[in-house]
């Protein structure tokens, strides 16, 4: 285990360094994608689960870099995969100006099929070993001043969840754990592969639903338990992960799969109502714009 003392001294990376990073990976590995907008990058806050991003602004595509990677004990492998994965989101249209190639930005391991494509796909699974096996520690020591903020924050914010999924009629943790069960057999699943649990969402987290590796657990946006977010909103997302599970993340065999389960209308009627009401109805309802 290499030391993390945060004693030590050492030369940071700066974001002259970042943009070469950037210009090379370019070069090498997506010289065939259009010029969107271009490119600027930088290093931006220190975070725990937020290694980049990417976005619009102005006319420029930002891309933003953990500020725990300008350290030089993160290899550069670390922040080649980071910058990779912004780099493919560029090229599928995020934050680019490019026409949108995909319609959700994740979903069918769409990132890591252009990766492995384009040859980067040892530099991702490299990067994703690497911050397995060191990154809590490394996080630990380098972010101990944010640890009271954070409990405060995750306190406040458990709170206002709590109140309104207690609402009477809202949908319950009991009901989420029965539809699991009584669509994992339909998937082919003789126990559920996963847990389920309502989301305790922050503002940035606004798809109806996440999965959490480490814990095996689907989380459901807890705005979901809403009874005026239709039912099969929550079966569609359910069904989605269960299908995933059985058939990996290509999105041609999830489709097939949901078909055999008998969920095409379900399905259709959640992503209509995704697509023209989800954003709105967490505008309006969000706890956390209280």
């Amino acid at each position: 285990m290499p030391s993390f003392d945060p004693g030590t001294e050492s030369a940071q990376r700066d974001d002259a360094w970042l943009t070469e990073r950037v210009s090379l990976i370019r070069q090498v590995h997506f010289a065939d994608v259009p010029q969107g907008y271009p490119i600027v990058s930088r290093f931006g806050i220190r975070a725990r689960n937020r290694f980049g991003s990417i976005g619009a602004r102005a006319g420029q595509s930002i891309i933003l870099i953990n500020r725990l990677f300008a350290d030089p004990f993160v290899p550069d492998f670390v922040v080649d995969g980071t910058l990779a994965h912004e780099l493919a989101h560029y090229a599928h249209g995020y934050g680019s100006g490019l026409p949108l190639l995909h319609k959700d930005p994740h979903r069918g391991g769409v990132v890591d099929q252009e990766l492995e494509r384009r040859g980067l796909g040892d530099v991702n699974r490299n990067a994703e070993a690497w911050r397995r096996r060191y990154w809590d520690a490394y996080y630990q020591t380098r972010c101990s001043d944010l640890d009271g903020r954070r409990t405060a924050r995750q306190a406040s914010i458990a709170a206002c969840w709590l109140a309104l999924l207690s609402r009477p009629g809202h949908r319950t943790q009991a009901e989420l754990d029965s539809q699991l069960a009584r669509l994992s057999p339909e998937f082919g699943h003789a126990d559920p592969p996963f847990e389920v649990e309502w989301l305790h969402a922050t503002l940035r987290q606004t798809a109806p639903s996440y999965w959490f590796s480490r814990s095996c657990v689907v989380r459901i946006h807890g705005l979901a338990a809403d009874p005026r977010v239709p039912a099969a909103l929550i079966e569609a997302e359910l069904a989605y992960w269960l299908a995933r599970r059985a058939v990996g993340d290509n999105t041609d065999r999830i489709q097939r799969a949901l078909e055999r389960a008998g969920l095409e209308r379900s399905v259709q009627e959640a992503m209509s109502w995704r697509r023209h009401a989800w954003t709105a109805f967490c505008g309006r309802h969000h706890p956390l714009r209280a």
